[in-house]
């Protein structure tokens, strides 16, 4: 999902002169996905996808066909590891704004003094609230550097578990599978397609798109597989 353009069209291109006539899975989810986008099937597209070709942004697309399907790549599902990170800073901030508060309350009048005059721009004379001054300046920043921490553990998170979230979702279930808990692998086929299309303007278009198809295949502590589904992640126009 990450390569750079030129390895991505190198594959490609490989895997174009290995690619049959007959209808694939790949084809047949991305011909789903676009009869669904067609009739703004947004219930079918929900479950099918996780990218977006709008009719009124990019055009509808009428026919396709598949120039390549790409070898399949795998990567490390990191949900678990991620989540672990977050904890650890999460449980690292409150320590800390623990520490911060004792203090805090220790030398409150004095934080007062500081807090005022750093409001007004005022200059502390006693050298006590200026000892205080700096001490709360560093806590104070190092506080949002735990935040900043927590922050972008968060945010990296996220990121890493939209795809295996998505993959594994079953709307029928009470509950959302917690990927964080399982181990695994995304498992990614890029597929490229010259495509028919019309676009919003009424014109009749010729589009190569490379389409990227991804599920999570991931396994429980105690060993059990758990597959899911496959999903389109992406439609970049090549070109």
């Amino acid at each position: 999902m990450h390569r750079s353009r030129p390895t991505v069209v190198a594959v490609f291109i490989l895997a174009g002169t290995l690619a049959g006539c007959s209808s694939s899975p790949e084809e047949e989810l991305i011909s789903n996905f676009f009869r669904a986008a067609r009739m703004r099937d947004n219930t079918t597209l929900a479950n099918i996808s996780m990218a977006s070709f709008s009719p009124l942004e990019r055009g509808t697309v009428q026919s396709f066909d598949v120039e390549g399907v790409a070898e399949q790549t795998r990567r490390p599902m990191r949900a678990r590891a991620l989540g672990e990170a977050l904890g650890e800073a999460q449980a690292a901030e409150t320590e800390f704004s623990e520490r911060k508060q004792v203090y805090q309350d220790e030398n409150l009048e004095a934080i007062e003094r500081v807090v005022e005059a750093e409001r007004e721009g005022n200059t502390l004379r006693r050298r006590a609230d200026r000892t205080v001054q700096e001490s709360w300046t560093q806590w104070r920043e190092e506080m949002a550097q735990h935040a900043q921490n927590v922050s972008e553990a968060r945010a990296q998170l996220s990121e890493e578990r939209v795809v295996a979230d998505g993959s594994t979702f079953d709307p029928a279930a009470a509950d959302m599978i917690d990927v964080t808990q399982y181990d695994g692998e995304i498992a990614t086929v890029r597929v490229r397609i010259l495509a028919q299309v019309q676009t919003p303007d009424g014109q009749d278009a010729q589009q190569t798109l490379d389409v990227a198809i991804e599920r999570a295949e991931l396994v429980g502590d105690d060993g059990t597989p758990l597959n899911g589904r496959w999903l389109i992640t992406a439609i970049e126009e090549v070109g």
